[in-house]
């Protein structure tokens, strides 16, 4: 029987694949999946948000605007 992998796998079973960018007090990993790309968007101290998109570049755009909604809200 064939094990299907999660869609974070790829970049979790290889740390060499995640980038780790930071963001107005927030830090963004990402990497590469099967599918993908996946995002752990977290501020220090803090659960991390999972976010999936088809190309780096939105996952990158759709975490910049997670992380500007969220300090919008905190004011």
């Amino acid at each position: 029987m064939m094990t299907q992998h999660d869609v974070a796998s790829q970049a979790l079973h290889d740390p060499g694949l995640i980038e780790e960018v930071q963001f107005l007090e927030h830090w963004i990993q990402l990497g590469p999946t099967q599918t993908g790309w996946v995002s752990f968007v977290a501020r220090q101290g803090r659960r991390p948000t999972i976010l999936l998109a088809p190309d780096r570049e939105t996952l990158i755009a759709e975490a910049h605007k997670l992380i500007k909604r969220r300090i919008a809200e905190r004011r």
